[in-house]
């Protein structure tokens, strides 16, 4: 057995309420004389329209031709089959100029029964027989022709129109009655599941999410909780992966530190003071090391869990390439790697060019102090209007496609233990193109490696 929720019958609750005061208010209105008959309103919008499209056919005419008598009773036919009608048109004299039927309709004969004047001078009037009847209306039109005098005549069924209405509404509360339990259950189904999966989340499961397709407040709603969600399941994990790391990366230069305050002890033990500077020192450089890698994984950890921030400045990406060219040169020190500049024309690019500029100093010193020696780096750009592209490559062994993505990955260096750095320079880079929408992927081939950032113009 379908469970009727309180939410529904709320709602409906609150509709009924509403509709039985419109249709109190309705009937006190209609009993009052206050609002006239929906036959009467019909009858006079179809005649301006009506007189609105024979002005329209007449406008241009010099004089009553045969081929404007065909158009008029072309028009006529239409119109008048279109509302089950006859409809013609007279002349000052009270001659027919154009119609839609062959027998005239009206005998002259019927009781007219006057029910509006409006402004423009239009009249209708309505003809009862017996339990049916029609709505008969005739208004004035000026043309270049002279005066002429538009009708219509519409069948009609004969209803106490109060009684009309007030079925329409009884039959309109109940299909909305109707409609209100998939409405209602539209509305609770989201929160449901939001519920259930706030329950999760309390519980330390940050996978579950909500349906956020709907464009209405229940969407934005839906938005704001994945939104809060995947920032909660981010920090999380970015505080375990700090974890992690930072116990991983500390581990050497810790050892390291306590070697030499071993080493230290040992002689301040025997008396001696030979070579303790130079352990001193040694402690330092490795605080140092540690206090720079500490400062890095926050930022690291940061850009996971803070917005990206506002792309409000605009660049000339040839022209910053050309700088971080210019900045990485000394890094290749006496191992002759020359860097060549292959650079197009680029339309300026809007972005947060400190972010971008951290991007391009990482892509090229990567690729600087891990090219052999003797061995060029090229860099080069391009734009289709649609992306920008910088592709910068440099000679290497090859990679398999594990080791591609690997060298994306914090700590992540390829074995290389002579080359400075920690590996977080390519993880920061990938995180700041994904920040602007757009992609950094390795390629490898033929002896090279190549690094390919490309970014929406748009």
């Amino acid at each position: 057995m379908m469970k009727v929720s309180r939410l529904y019958l709320r709602i409906l609750l609150a509709f009924i309420l509403v509709l039985l005061v419109a249709i109190a208010g309705v009937g006190v209105l209609l009993k009052m004389g206050h609002m006239r008959p929906p036959f009467t309103l019909h009858a006079k919008n179809r005649t301006e329209a009506l007189k609105q499209i024979v002005g329209l056919e007449i406008s241009d005419s010099a004089g009553l031709t045969p081929e404007l008598r065909d158009r008029l009773n072309r028009v006529l036919d239409i119109y008048s089959n279109a509302f089950n009608g006859q409809a013609w048109i007279e002349n000052e004299q009270g001659e027919i100029v154009a119609k839609s039927f062959s027998t005239r309709p009206l005998t002259g004969e019927e009781k007219l029964n006057l029910k509006l004047v409006t402004a423009e001078g239009d009249r209708i009037y309505f003809i009862r027989k017996g339990k049916k009847g029609s709505i008969y209306s005739y208004g004035p039109l000026e043309t270049p022709l002279g005066p002429l005098t538009v009708h219509l005549l519409n069948q009609w069924i004969a209803r106490n129109e109060q009684i009309w209405f007030m079925e329409g509404l009884a039959l309109m509360a109940t299909v909305a009655a109707l409609l209100l339990i998939p409405v209602s259950r539209r509305i609770t189904r989201p929160i449901n599941q939001m519920t259930k999966s706030a329950g999760k989340l309390a519980q330390g499961d940050f996978s579950p999410r909500v349906d956020e397709s709907p464009k209405d407040e229940l969407g934005t709603l839906a938005r704001t909780f994945n939104h809060m969600a995947s920032s909660l399941e981010k920090m999380v994990r970015g505080g375990r992966e700090l974890t992690a790391n930072l116990s991983h990366e500390l581990r050497s230069p810790l050892a390291r530190i306590r070697i030499s305050q071993q080493i230290i002890r040992e002689r301040l033990d025997a008396g001696r003071t030979d070579g303790i500077s130079k352990h001193v020192r040694r402690m330092e450089e490795e605080i140092d090391h540690m206090d720079s890698l500490i400062d890095q994984i926050m930022r690291l950890s940061k850009l996971d869990l803070q917005e990206p921030p506002p792309r409000e400045d605009m660049a000339d990406l040839a022209e910053m390439l050309e700088e971080a060219a210019e900045r990485v040169r000394p890094l290749s020190g006496g191992r002759n790697i020359p860097v060549r500049l292959d650079l197009s024309p680029m339309p300026p690019y809007r972005c947060c060019k400190q972010d971008i500029r951290i991007v391009l100093d990482n892509v090229l010193s990567n690729a600087v102090k891990y090219s052999p020696d003797n061995n060029p780096v090229d860099i080069a750009c391009e734009s289709d209007n649609e992306f920008a592209t910088i592709r910068v490559t440099n000679a290497y062994p090859p990679l398999s496609k594990d080791e591609l993505e690997t060298v994306f990955v914090p700590f992540r260096r390829l074995g290389y233990d002579n080359v400075e750095g920690n590996g977080l320079g390519l993880a920061f880079a990938r995180k700041i193109v994904e920040d602007h929408a757009g992609t950094i992927n390795a390629s490898s081939g033929d002896g090279e490696f190549r690094m390919t950032i490309r970014l929406p113009q748009h």
